[in-house]
């Protein structure tokens, strides 16, 4: 008897992003990132409608955004406070981008793993300051990477 396949999808509310394998860093959002390759269209001669498409080199560097809150960051030693993510850092270690279902969290209940690697840190942004409104200031980050691996578990 053919059994159906549970799946249920993907929550996507609940994630953290674990810097130079160390650092947990939780975020407000992830702006959408995405990896595309360039092309030339070459038209095939004669009456055919065929279009060959031939790679280019990559011109830009793909990248990505983090959103996170200001003051929320990691602590190492006594009390120190330390951005792993300083403008014009390049990182030694694959960027984790883990996913997890609601209300869980840790190692052993990631859903799915974003991987970026060869990552630097190009841009940052910082949020506004208004008076007449009553809000949590936030920075957001540019990071550029080389490759992007995506892991279901």
């Amino acid at each position: 008897m053919l059994e159906l396949i549970k799946s249920t999808p993907t929550m996507a509310f609940s994630f953290s992003l674990q810097v130079e394998g160390f650092f947990e860093m939780p975020l407000k959002s992830v702006r959408v990132f995405s990896k595309e390759n360039e092309y030339d269209y070459y038209q095939e001669g004669g009456l055919n409608d065929y279009v060959h498409m031939l790679r280019k080199p990559v011109s830009k560097p793909f990248t990505f955004q983090v959103e996170r809150y200001v003051g929320v960051s990691e602590q190492q030693g006594i009390g120190t406070p330390v951005d792993p993510l300083l403008l014009g850092t390049e990182l030694a270690l694959p960027l984790l981008l883990n996913i997890f279902p609601p209300g869980k969290s840790g190692l052993l209940n990631i859903k799915r793993s974003y991987v970026f690697t060869g990552c630097v840190v190009i841009g940052k942004d910082f949020g506004e300051l208004d008076a007449e409104q009553s809000r949590i200031l936030t920075e957001t980050t540019t990071i550029a990477y080389r490759e992007l691996f995506i892991i279901n578990i």
